[in-house]
């Protein structure tokens, strides 16, 4: 019993023993802790560095664009607009003015003068003088206009009737042989007074390339038709 007793004891050595190695680990676990923590704290701190760094980067490139606006030479403005202009009249335009024979013998379709160096120009466009029509060049959304100008009969000729005018812009294309209107304005004159009454229209129509553009009005209106300048009759469009 009694060496049984003496087994049971654990040593004082051994008891102490084991309380430092607890220290030991305790101490370790301590360590690591602090190694995860700087290295967090480091990562923050490369994470903080770097967006300052992006930060001023982004502001000198801001900065740097707007002294180089600032310093944009009129010189070189005038001439990106002028480069601008070029490139949009590169685009298929035209406009037509009053011909010589505008009010001579009445035909199905107004005939226009496409070849006087006034204000007559034509890009990309070209006029069929037997069918009196713009030839339109390519296809897509173009704005079509067109104006006449109507005079008042003479004194002589004065009735006391209204003189009702009408005008159509017909389109003939290769798909549809057939004119079809694709503007139309009407209005009246009455001869009572002495004066002139323009006719116009204009809106954005789709045409296909080879699509022909002509003009038509009555009959008895081709005699009102003012022929005195270019400026009383004209037929443009342009590409949009």
């Amino acid at each position: 019993m009694d060496k049984c007793a003496r087994n049971s004891e654990i040593p004082h050595d051994t008891v102490i023993s084991m309380a430092q190695q607890e220290s030991v680990v305790l101490l370790l676990k301590h360590c690591q802790e602090m190694k995860r923590q700087e290295s967090r704290l480091r990562l923050v701190t490369l994470f903080l560095v770097l967006g300052c760094a992006a930060v001023f980067v982004f502001t000198q490139r801001v900065n740097r664009d707007c002294n180089e606006k600032d310093s944009f030479k009129p010189a070189e403005y005038s001439r990106q607009q002028a480069i601008d202009r070029q490139e949009q009249n590169l685009k298929p335009n035209a406009h037509l003015t009053t011909s010589s024979r505008c009010n001579s013998v009445p035909e199905d379709y107004i005939q226009w003068e496409h070849q006087d160096p006034g204000l007559v120009h034509m890009q990309h466009f070209t006029y069929d003088e037997k069918k009196h029509a713009l030839v339109v060049p390519q296809g897509g959304r173009y704005f079509v206009y067109v104006g006449v100008n109507f005079r008042m009969p003479d004194k002589d000729k004065v009735s006391g009737e209204i003189h009702f005018l009408r005008l159509k812009v017909l389109k003939f294309s290769n798909r549809y042989p057939k004119d079809r209107p694709i503007m139309e304005v009407k209005d009246s004159i009455p001869d009572n007074r002495r004066g002139a009454r323009t006719v116009y229209t204009g809106q954005v129509v789709a045409l296909e390339e080879g699509d022909l553009l002509r003009v038509s009005i009555n009959e008895d209106n081709y005699e009102l038709i003012d022929c005195s300048a270019e400026t009383t009759m004209y037929i443009g469009a342009f590409l949009l």
